[in-house]
């Protein structure tokens, strides 16, 4: 069991690329990237194409997913939604992606650190690029001084305290089911974790990816108001 702990606490290491380790997590990494790239360029290619003026099945599925994540950046950050929509879409994709390739028997993309801390960078860049965009240079420091000069360390800290919030919830959250499933596969080894393991997988697959695009726009839409 207690291996079986220290495998999912720890990436293991799979080959060595000119002094560059590459771990089984980013291994999975780069398998999911390349999926969703593929997927993309066929949809685009010979999907889209062929999208009829009244939906339905697969192009039905497509325009429903794509008009849940504009409508989600619409409501929270109003005109900021042409780009952002795309972004969470991307992001959102990704983690959930990132996790379910584990039910292929491969490693979580996003059980390790590096990929939550690139994420969660991401976003903090993001953030800061749009609120300057907005407001100017000068109003972003200016958004530091409001209501009362004092308060500037507490909102710098609180602003450099984003990524690595949104870093440890994620990569806790997935860390941490993963040690679940391997308690209860150590205390019941049979049937339950058949049961219990695609479900706990789905279950963190899409609320991992809805809550680091919720975060997103929240962080965005308090950055740019």
């Amino acid at each position: 069991m207690l291996e079986g702990i220290k495998e999912s606490l720890f990436p293991r290491e799979l080959f060595n690329i000119f002094g560059i380790k590459i771990s089984d997590s980013a291994f999975s990494g780069f398998i999911v990237v390349v999926v969703l790239l593929l997927f993309a360029a066929i949809v685009r290619i010979f999907f889209i194409p062929r999208f009829k003026n009244v939906p339905n099945g697969f192009q039905m599925f497509l325009e429903w997913i794509v008009s849940a994540f504009d409508n989600m950046s619409k409501n929270i950050t109003g005109h900021l939604a042409g780009f952002l929509g795309p972004y969470t879409f991307g992001t959102s994709a990704y983690i959930c992606f990132g996790v379910l390739i584990e039910m292929t028997g491969l490693r979580p993309a996003i059980a390790d650190i590096n990929a939550c801390v690139a994420l969660a960078l991401s976003t903090f860049i993001l953030i800061n690029t749009l609120a300057i965009k907005e407001h100017g240079i000068g109003g972003r420091v200016k958004y530091y001084f409001k209501p009362v000069k004092f308060v500037a360390p507490i909102k710098l800290l609180t602003d450099c305290a984003v990524p690595v919030s949104m870093t440890f919830r994620l990569f806790g959250s997935i860390l941490s089911g993963m040690i679940m499933m391997e308690l209860i596969y150590a205390a019941l080894p049979y049937v339950l974790p058949a049961v219990v393991s695609p479900l706990f997988t789905l279950f963190h697959a899409f609320i991992q990816s809805y809550v680091f695009a919720a975060l997103t726009l929240t962080f965005i839409a308090e950055a740019t108001e």
